[in-house]
């Protein structure tokens, strides 16, 4: 409990301190398996002053990379900021522990990756993990900033060093907004099949603000930007005879559409029209093309809006967690 301490102080100060620049439907309860948590027991320390110095080890620092310069902060500090800006802060402490298990997972795979070359992770929620400093962070939440601190803070101590494995190998922790009513499986977006990767159903998202939007493009607008990505496709006719055939993928998204004699992904089609996920349907006027979207984000992995109502229903972090990552262990590692 002391060491906890100690880390919580380390957290709520060292946000605050630049370091040397080195120059990132049905009910949901019956699909959670059986839950499984390895935890490893700290040894059992003396009262004397000696061995709690030893017991106290220094924390893990990570080399994040924004805006051009890379910073070095404490894995605590880093993970509280990384909460606040993935997940809304007003969501219950279960569904925050979640997502701090999630986003410490996430920074650790992406350290093994050397996927930066001097920096650990970056800052770009695109490539890495969303994360902004103090200044930001107080402007965004302005008088609330101090108790939205503390409660991140703590969602990220209380599960110190856990992480998600897969064969004794951290996993992709991947996660997003909302899915739309069910996530979608690895292989339909990123095109190879990931076993703690697959599609679950996730009810309780609608409360996400962009749990559903709409898309309105001019039928000229749509036959350019069809036209523009060179697959040949021939747009005559009035535009009702333009979309000809559509499958979905296990996670109600769209996997192809053939559009003018050509098949395209839905993937693509959602970059190419700006939607917010591949759980969209189309329907086409004289005058337009109108996507009904629902989601938010790739929809893999865990939905943050769906462990929020998990959460609400009284399900724990570990539930939730073994619910959107199928077939994973819950395991405490020290950093190295």
């Amino acid at each position: 409990m002391k060491q906890c301490m100690i880390w919580a102080l380390a957290a709520v100060l060292a946000i605050v301190i630049i370091p040397s620049v080195n120059r990132n439907g049905g009910q949901a309860t019956r699909e959670i398996p059986a839950l499984e948590l390895i935890i490893e027991d700290p040894e059992p320390g003396g009262s004397n002053s000696e061995n709690t110095e030893q017991q106290v080890q220094p924390e893990k620092t990570v080399r994040l990379l924004h805006e051009g310069v890379v910073y070095e902060y404490p894995e605590q500090a880093y993970l509280t900021a990384v909460v606040l800006c993935e997940m809304p802060p007003d969501f219950e402490p279960e569904a925050l522990k979640a997502q701090a298990v999630a986003a410490r997972t996430f920074a650790r795979k992406q350290m093994q990756s050397k996927k930066h070359e001097n920096a650990d992770v970056c800052s770009d929620p695109g490539c890495c993990q969303a994360w902004i400093g103090e200044n930001a962070l107080r402007e965004k939440y302005a008088e609330r900033y101090d108790a939205v601190w503390q409660k991140a803070s703590e969602s990220v101590c209380a599960t110190t060093d856990e992480v998600l494995c897969y064969n004794g190998d951290l996993i992709d922790a991947t996660y997003f907004s909302c899915s739309g009513g069910r996530t979608e499986a690895a292989v339909s977006v990123w095109g190879g099949d990931v076993p703690y990767l697959q599609s679950v159903r996730s009810p309780g998202e609608e409360d996400a603000p962009r749990f559903s939007s709409v898309v309105r493009i001019d039928s000229m607008q749509f036959r350019d930007t069809i036209l523009s990505s060179g697959k040949g496709v021939s747009l005559t006719g009035k535009p009702e005879s333009w979309i000809e055939e559509v499958t979905y993928t296990s996670g109600g998204g769209v996997d192809t559409m053939r559009i003018g004699g050509a098949a395209f992904r839905g993937t693509e089609l959602r970059k190419m029209f700006g939607l917010n996920s591949t759980n969209f349907s189309v329907s086409v006027a004289e005058d337009g093309i109108t996507f009904d979207v629902h989601g938010f984000g790739h929809r893999v992995g865990m939905s943050q809006y769906g462990a929020e109502n998990m959460a609400e229903q009284g399900f724990d972090y570990r539930s939730i967690l073994l619910y959107y990552y199928q077939g994973v262990k819950i395991e405490k590692k020290p950093a190295s």
